[in-house]
């Protein structure tokens, strides 16, 4: 008898061990807070004999349009799936509680084959968070990548128009003048060319 409760207890360990993996944590905080503080620029640069220009791609893209919507599709894709794993977590939950309460008229055979079982959809659960946390972590970074690209397109359309043959980045740049900063040129075209990104929810299995 003793065994069987310490078996049962065992249980409830691991089932109470792997719950605490089936959590969703997604951090996105890209930018530093000094993000949000970024004063605006002067965004009319004079036709000036200097061939240089300085971007700051941190600013250009904390006020990118198109990376407000990404963050914000990202949060709610999340959202769902969080909700999505908790209605798992509950099933696998209520399992586990049945399975406990059978152990007193189970052989020992047959609740090992119960337990075994249970444990792999324990398993299952946890390698699907795994693979939304990533899937997520890599649709950010992608969303991130076609804003950069399209940024850089219109900075290189900018410096061709006024003749900058350099283009250095503000934040390794000691001193710069407002007027050779094209942040905000180049964030006023990038939210026309590219207001929004769209994030699309694949479709996971659910647990058996």
């Amino acid at each position: 008898m003793i065994k069987q409760k310490h078996s049962a207890s065992m249980l409830v360990h691991y089932f109470k061990k792997f719950l605490l993996v089936i959590i969703l944590t997604f951090n996105f905080n890209i930018f530093n807070s000094a993000l949000a503080n970024e004063d605006k620029k002067n965004d009319k640069i004079d036709n000036i004999n200097f061939p240089a220009a300085v971007i700051d791609m941190k600013a250009v893209l904390a006020k990118s349009s198109a990376f407000s919507t990404l963050q914000k599709e990202i949060q709610k894709v999340e959202k769902n799936y969080k909700e999505e794993i908790k209605k798992e977590e509950d099933i696998l939950k209520k399992e586990q509680e049945s399975l406990v309460s059978q152990k007193s008229v189970l052989s020992n055979e047959e609740f090992k084959q119960k337990e075994d079982a249970f444990k792999q959809k324990v398993n299952k659960v946890q390698a699907k968070v795994e693979k939304i946390r990533r899937e997520l972590e890599s649709t950010m970074a992608k969303g991130m990548q076609i804003i950069q690209q399209e940024a850089v397109k219109h900075m290189k359309e900018i410096a061709a128009k006024k003749g900058y043959l350099l283009v250095f980045d503000a934040n390794t740049t000691v001193i710069s003048a407002d007027r050779i900063n094209i942040s905000n040129i180049v964030v006023d075209k990038l939210n026309k060319s590219l207001p929004k990104i769209s994030v699309e929810k694949k479709k996971e299995k659910k647990v058996d």
